[in-house]
């Protein structure tokens, strides 16, 4: 017959290679899930697996390739075991995979060296892949991703039905005396019949599941951003840089303003009368243009029914979809200031109010023990009120905060002045909190100190927010690299540093070669992908000290350091030939070409800049273009 034994190990080994190459670069695409690539290892060792069970036919160390055959085959399964447990976030089972490696070994020993006896090896062995087959079922059955469940359950069923198959098998050998595994049975061919089968599910199902993962995390984190959005107890409106049109604002914008949704969407800042005047105005607009960040300014604006508010406004700018937007973070202290201003009419109304207040009060002699604390500020701190009262604020102390800073405040206070600023304080448990905290005096009718109040804010979310925002501020949202605007700013600050320390370094113009070609023919959602795998395996090419960003559209830039020039070209060339072997398949799996060309200059430190840098590098990457692309041209 044709289909026997060997042509079955013959097509193991075929599909389990082509499985594993087809594996290695589909990973490349996805996200580096923990685990993904135990599945590969998988496929490799039934390969090799199906590879030693053709040599037992052909070659005189038949035995050998026989035994390697069955450990081979063993490790594949015990591969998936560890990849789906470190996949699914459990813990991998050490010391039972141990065991059961330790008793295939020892058992394949004693039935091979010891006593040649091929019916009980083969008993050893189908026991121990059912042990395995069970444990991946249970793996696949019990753990806690809802995400990917039906994949994870239909995994689980194949895992089952193997397990049973080799026991079955077991205790058929028991009964039934054969020991030739070349003849073709019915069980030696389905054995076959199911490692083919399983590697293919396997694979499929593994993809299925990272592809599931990634989106699961990217709708999370979305859907983090809008809670925080939503949730925040700060005014949240984020706007358009050139024309300063609100295209987003939360609710508690409303709240505070009095303008709904649909009266401001579309607005400007200055078509609703949000400013009380146009000096403060100025004042935010030119620091956010020339600092791109700013925190904490105090501004005012007016609400909708006329009423002035004081504010505290951190805002920065953000890129989306190429474009430039301000996310502004309004923080209404009129409620605040108004209470301080009282603090020195009635101790007892002051107190009243703090009571009622939701935010945190603390109430200290001029030693620093603490007198009094409302109710909001046990809440947040999770400390009874007895275990406060005489203590110094020193409980509170997180250790961030280095000792120069907390002379500065008590230097500040101490001079009858108020302190305002951010500070990481610890609670009862241990857990960090961002508070905002404004220290005032509070002075006798003869102006001196009596006491110091402290009224506190909870920022934790605010701070959160703020630095998702500086992550945005500096990174290309498309490729994950640095944006054109950090990533000059952090490459003219790496030059000084290298003309001071006499380092070698280069600049890389990098552009994509025929990529409105790309664009035209496969759609933008194709061009985009490109443009992220490629960033991606440049990323991976540069060394710990080398700067890589995104510059504009399809072109990037690259600032390398060396010991000698000719290690230049040689590294740029690398990038070249690094991209030419990406592997990107358009959605008939057809494969799409990718090609770049680079730039290249040497930095020269008693007359570059990096405005002249980037233009010997243009003029390069211009000459690479028109002597015909996939190339690196060095001036």
């Amino acid at each position: 017959m044709t289909l026997d034994i060997v042509t079955l190990s013959i097509a193991l080994f075929f599909i389990s290679s082509i499985q594993a190459i087809v594996m290695l670069f589909i990973f490349r695409t996805i996200q580096d899930y923990p685990g993904m690539y135990y599945l590969l290892a998988s496929c490799i060792s039934s390969a090799v697996s199906g590879l030693f069970f053709v040599l037992c036919t052909t070659f005189i160390c038949g035995g050998l390739a026989f035994l390697g055959s069955n450990i081979f085959c063993f490790l594949a399964i015990l591969t998936l075991n560890i990849g789906f447990s470190k996949f699914l976030g459990l813990k991998v089972e050490k010391g039972k995979l141990w065991i059961l490696f330790a008793f295939l070994l020892a058992g394949f020993s004693a039935f091979t060296f010891g006593i040649n006896n091929g019916r009980w090896r083969l008993i050893l062995f189908s026991v121990l892949i059912a042990i395995l087959s069970f444990l991946n079922t249970d793996i696949l059955f019990h753990h806690k991703a809802d995400s990917f469940r039906p994949v994870t359950r239909m995994a689980a069923v194949i895992h089952m039905l193997f397990g049973l198959f080799f026991a079955l098998r077991a205790v058929f050998t028991i009964f039934y005396r054969t020991t030739d595994v070349f003849i073709s049975t019915l069980l030696q061919l389905m054995a076959l019949f199911l490692s083919i089968a399983g590697i293919l599910i396997n694979s499929c199902c593994f993809i299925i599941m990272a592809i599931q993962r990634e989106r699961s995390e990217k709708d999370q984190a979305n859907e983090r951003f809008r809670q925080i959005f939503e949730t925040i107890p700060d005014t949240v409106i984020i706007s358009r840089f050139d024309t300063g049109e609100i295209i987003e604002i939360n609710e508690k914008y409303t709240e505070e303003t009095g303008y709904t949704r649909k009266e401001t969407i579309g607005k400007t800042s200055m078509e609703l009368n949000l400013w009380k005047n146009d000096k403060e105005r100025e004042l935010f607009y030119g620091l956010i243009r020339k600092q791109g960040v700013l925190r904490n300014i105090e501004l005012h604006i007016t609400a909708k029914n006329g009423r002035s508010l004081s504010a505290l406004v951190s805002a920065s700018l953000m890129k989306m979809e190429h474009q430039t937007y301000i996310i502004s973070v309004v923080r209404n202290i009129s409620r605040s200031k108004e209470l301080v201003k009282k603090l020195n009419t009635s101790e007892e109304t002051f107190k009243a109010i703090m009571e009622q207040s939701p935010v945190s009060f603390m109430l200290t002699d001029i030693n620093g023990h603490i007198e009094y604390v409302n109710q909001k500020f046990l809440e947040l701190t999770g400390y009874r009120e007895e275990e406060v009262i005489g203590q110094t604020p020193r409980i509170l102390k997180s250790g961030f905060q280095t000792r120069k800073f907390y002379q500065t405040l008590w230097k500040t206070i101490t001079s009858g002045k108020q302190w305002s600023g951010d500070i990481r304080n610890k609670k009862k448990n241990g857990d960090i909190i961002w508070e905002h905290i404004c220290l005032t005096p509070i002075l006798d009718e003869e102006g001196s100190i009596m006491r110091f109040l402290a009224v506190q804010e909870d920022i934790s979310s605010r701070k959160l927010m703020e630095e998702e925002l500086r992550i945005q501020a500096r990174t290309d949202m498309l490729t994950g690299v640095m944006n054109r605007r950090y990533f000059m700013e952090k490459a003219e600050k790496r030059l000084l540093n290298a003309r001071a320390t006499q380092q070698i370094a280069a600049f890389l113009m990098i552009d994509i070669d025929r990529f409105k070609d790309i664009n035209d023919t496969f759609g933008h959602n194709m061009g985009d992908k490109a443009i992220r795998i490629i960033a991606s395996q440049c990323q991976k090419m540069m060394k710990q000290e080398d700067l890589f960003g995104r510059i504009g559209g399809e072109e990037f830039g690259a600032l390398i350091f060396c010991s000698n020039p000719e290690e230049h070209y040689q590294i740029a060339d690398k990038i070249r030939c690094g991209v030419e072997n990406i592997s990107l398949l358009d959605v008939h799996g057809g494969r799409i070409s990718l090609r770049i060309s680079i730039g290249l200059t040497h930095y020269r430190p008693d007359e570059d800049t990096m405005e002249t840098l980037m233009h010997r590098a243009d003029m390069a990457l211009y000459q690479a273009k028109n002597d015909g692309r996939n190339r690196v041209v060095l001036i």
